[in-house]
């Protein structure tokens, strides 16, 4: 259980080779490439020996193929009917070796299909923007319905002007008393609508009539329309009806041409996941140099996989290569990351991810927070019912549900918390908020939550305290024994020195331990305040420093309040569980009431019971990132990025 141990290579091989070797190594997966560092000439760089990989149009075209089979995916998906529910739920993904999807790649035609949907697609966009013009078209014709003659006609008057316009139907009454003071116009309202006034004018072209015309038209604020049709509107809107009629049994067609594509969906989407993969090869081939003849290959590996790096090595170049090793120096930052724990505190490598991954030289910190974790998750949702559901739910999935390894990974996670949930259920008698007559209980939270609170700080002293510990550990460690004195020892003192001097008078201990209580916490004081600006040279830094130092008294006190939510949470959920059975228990006493119990009770139950786990996720997660990784914990190291992409369509088994 601790950072595995990490080795650097140096890999040289022929270039013709380098795909197979990239290929290879992804199958192998574990492995972190770095860029090859070399000197780089820029005034001459032609005859530059060692020059970077560069493969901007490669990468252009996997990332256009990409682009398109997800293009392909969508559309399928829209037509594609899918298993819903339970069994859908079950079946998940489907499963593939790396080497199984390879073959299945290889041996798929998967370019005749996806052009024929890129195909069909476009056709689909085209024939839906075409719809959706005609349909605009339709609507503005349509406000001219009972316009009777052809528009065309209007521009063919000698001795007259036709006009089609719209008039804000506000300014309506003004541009009618205009044109009623016309002696040689006409007009016809044609159509109104929530906003405007349609309008036919026929008016003389003598210029005088024309002047007082445009005065109307001003007035009502007329804007011309030219309706570039060429017959009587209605039978033009007839046409157009047929035409967007037939613009949709096309699309129908296509879209059932579409629906044929059904079955291929698994197989594209293994040609997407294929082809991310390909894609990161390219990118990582950006990492390499390479000679005229040669490549040059720079990552890290697990220590103890150098033995199978070779043999993928040795698969594809035989022993044509040449490979050194060097182990990682522990104080070296670039050095990737990567975790190995026990099957428990494996689950819970995720929280430490989502901190920060530690450093080549540090601890890793999961064994250490796992018990932790699983003891105060289980105090804030402590209900054996809630737990027992939690922990049956779990079962479930990993028996009967198709996961992938992270999915796997997290429901496992709830499996180990389910089993402390249902601890302190049984240690509070609460069972879905019920307290069952007759059955054994430790302590009742309804009247004994003061000792709920004792315990919870006691919990939290020993959870600082063990953070301390920790952080004397590593100090030791690297050689700085007289530091784990000045800054863990004289805290222990402190902090134990005052606890017992403020319970010595109400456990009644005696004046003997309450005085020498009082000298231990004086006398880790005093050494805090000497030491604690120890690494300033002048006096004032110095004293500054240990006051400074002696402040932090106060951020344990706000630690110690911290953990009293291990309490807090656990009631809330209880009381929320009681309350849910107490307005169930209401509704039953009469008919129609009791439709609504089962309503109420699984509902509510099961609303409280994501309520107090999320709670007890994020608040238990704070305890550890807060007040226990603020003891000892820096983080900072860079995790360990296997070579593969995270799979979206389909589980990559190894």
């Amino acid at each position: 259980m601790a950072i595995v141990k990490m080795t650097k290579f140096n890999l040289i091989a022929f270039e013709s080779q380098r795909g197979k070797i990239l290929k290879n190594l992804q199958k192998f997966k574990e492995v972190s490439f770095v860029n090859v560092e070399f000197y780089e000439s820029s005034e001459n760089q032609e005859k530059t020996f060692i020059k970077k990989i560069i493969n901007n149009e490669e990468l252009a075209r996997v990332e256009e193929r990409i682009n398109g089979v997800s293009n392909a995916i969508s559309l399928v998906k829209k037509y594609h009917v899918s298993e819903k529910g339970l069994k859908a739920i079950m079946k998940g993904n489907d499963n593939y070796t790396f080497e199984e999807l390879a073959k299945k790649i290889e041996a798929y035609n998967w370019k005749d299909t996806y052009f024929k949907l890129r195909d069909l697609g476009s056709k689909k966009n085209q024939l839906n923007s075409e719809i959706s013009k005609k349909y605009t078209e339709l609507e503005n014709i349509s406000l001219w319905k009972k316009l009777d003659i052809n528009p065309k006609v209007l521009k063919q008057l000698k001795t007259t002007n036709g006009y089609l316009g719209i008039v804000p139907l506000k300014l309506k009454n003004q541009f009618l008393t205009k044109m009623n003071e016309l002696e040689y116009s006409h007009y016809e309202e044609l159509n109104v609508t929530k906003e405007d006034v349609y309008y036919l004018v026929i008016s003389h072209s003598g210029n005088e009539e024309k002047e007082k015309l445009n005065e109307a038209f001003r007035t009502g604020n007329f804007s011309i329309t030219d309706l570039n049709i060429e017959e009587v509107t209605k039978f033009y809107i007839e046409q157009l009806k047929i035409k967007v009629e037939n613009l949709r049994k096309e699309k129908r067609e296509i879209k059932e041409k579409i629906k044929g594509y059904d079955k291929e969906l698994g197989n594209l989407e293994a040609v997407y996941e294929y082809l991310k993969n390909k894609k990161l090869r390219i990118i990582e081939t950006e990492k390499l140099a390479k000679t005229s003849n040669t490549c040059i290959i720079n990552g890290w590996i697990p220590t103890e996989k150098m033995e199978k790096f070779e043999k993928a090595i040795k698969e594809v170049t035989g022993d044509d290569y040449y490979v050194t090793f060097e182990e990682a120096d522990k104080d070296d930052m670039t050095v990737p990351i990567k975790l190995k724990n026990n099957r428990v505190v494996k689950t819970f490598e995720s929280l430490t991810g989502m901190y920060a991954y530690p450093k080549y030289n540090e601890v890793d910190p999961t064994p250490l927070l796992t018990p932790f974790y699983i003891l105060f998750f289980g105090m804030m949702g402590a209900d054996a019912g809630y737990g027992l559901v939690l922990l049956l739910s779990a079962l479930f999935a990993l028996k009967f549900v198709n996961l992938n390894n992270k999915m796997r990974d997290m429901v496992q996670f709830f499996l180990y918390l389910s089993f402390s949930v249902i601890l302190w259920g049984v240690l509070y008698g609460s069972y879905f908020g019920l307290e069952i007559p007759g059955v054994w209980k430790l302590i009742n939270p309804s009247t004994e939550f003061q000792r709920i609170l004792i315990g919870a700080m006691f919990f939290g002293l020993i959870h600082i305290f063990f953070g301390l510990g920790v952080k004397a550990y590593l100090l030791i460690k690297s050689g700085k024994t007289i530091d784990a004195i000045y800054d863990v020892v004289l805290w222990y003192m402190a902090i134990t020195g005052g606890i017992v001097t403020l319970i010595s008078g109400p456990l009644k201990l005696g004046s003997n331990v309450s005085n020498i209580s009082m000298w231990v916490m004086i006398t880790g004081m005093l050494g805090i305040f000497l030491t604690g600006g120890r690494e300033s040279k002048s006096i004032g830094g110095k004293f500054g420093g240990g006051l400074y130092s002696l402040y932090g008294i106060s951020s344990y006190v706000g630690d110690f309040v911290s953990y009293s939510r291990l309490m807090a949470l656990g009631l809330l959920g209880g009381f929320i569980a009681q309350a849910m059975n107490m307005i169930s228990g209401m509704l039953s006493t009469t008919w129609i009431g009791m439709v609504f119990v089962p309503v109420v009770f699984i509902g509510g139950h099961l609303f409280n019971m994501f309520i107090s786990f999320l709670g007890a996720y994020v608040h238990t997660s704070r305890l550890i990132y807060v007040e226990f990784f603020g003891k000892f914990y820096e983080g900072g190291g860079k995790p360990f990025k296997e070579f593969r992409t995270e799979s979206k369509y389909i589980n990559i088994k190894d």
